[in-house]
């Protein structure tokens, strides 16, 4: 058995070697480390790459399946492709109905008619010029928005603006219009556009604002909006809604007893 007294410095010695060594390897560490945080890759891999932002959602959704509130009918444009569509816009619940018959791109006549319902009873409308060219940034605009006067309709007077537009290089003239209400807070716009360089006729947008008439109510400002004007309505000039039918309805006389059926059943006599 060995002295105690002479094992003490042959443990010290090694308890001394064990920490060179242990100080060695951090040392190694430490100068690893440096070189790591030195080197551009080594930071970039420690920080976190950014988190790419959402996709932004539009601010309009389509209905999936519309169910048609208004209703215009253009036989001139029978043989267009028709199409009605409602969009909506979540954070106000805004309401877009738009009625198109065409397209842009095609050729023949193309038009359009919108009937925007705001969500917040702040929200004002700007002027005719502005509110058309907003909705046609999309198309290559070859002549500028510009007044055109206004036509009397059933909505009242109705600003009118001139432009030209030239999808696919095809250049057409175009007769816009923007039509905004207080009660209801409403807006109607749209526009007419031939299928060349024509100069629209303003008795055809006349037209389609007389033609345009609500087919599902619901909103009691909306339906006094409407009836008002169908009280105006002149049939595209053709007939005066209170001295004749309209097409769409045809009423008989109810039968009638006594003196007052012998009297209407007389015979005119000949001057």
């Amino acid at each position: 058995m060995r002295p105690a007294a002479c094992s003490v410095p042959q443990d010290i010695r090694a308890t001394f070697v064990r920490l060179i060594a242990y100080m060695g390897a951090l040392g190694g560490l430490a100068l690893a480390a440096i070189g790591f945080f030195q080197s551009p890759d080594g930071l970039a891999a420690l920080i976190p790459a950014p988190m790419e932002p959402p996709a932004p959602r539009s601010a309009w959704t389509a209905v999936e399946h519309p169910y048609p509130a208004f209703e215009l009918l253009m036989p001139e444009l029978m043989g267009s492709d028709y199409g009605y569509a409602i969009q909506r816009r979540a954070f106000d619940n805004a309401r877009k109905d738009v009625l198109s018959w065409g397209d842009a791109g095609t050729a023949g006549p193309y038009a359009t008619v919108e009937i925007y319902r705001p969500g917040a009873a702040a929200e004002r409308f700007i002027d005719a010029s502005s509110e058309v060219a907003a909705r046609i940034v999309r198309y290559t605009v070859t002549d500028d928005v510009k007044p055109a006067g206004q036509i009397d309709s059933k909505f009242g007077a109705v600003p009118l603006v001139d432009f030209a537009v030239a999808p696919h290089g095809h250049e057409r003239r175009c007769l816009g219009f923007a039509k905004p209400f207080a009660q209801p807070a409403l807006q109607i716009a749209g526009w007419y556009c031939s299928a060349g360089r024509e100069v629209v006729d303003r008795a055809t947008v006349a037209c389609m604002l007389d033609r345009l008439t609500l087919v599902m109510g619901g909103d009691q400002k909306l339906d006094e909006l409407f009836a008002r004007a169908e009280v105006k309505r002149t049939f595209c000039g053709q007939r005066n809604p209170i001295l004749a039918a309209t097409p769409e309805r045809s009423e008989t006389i109810p039968a009638r007893t006594g003196k007052a059926t012998a009297a209407l059943r007389g015979r005119v006599q000949p001057r």
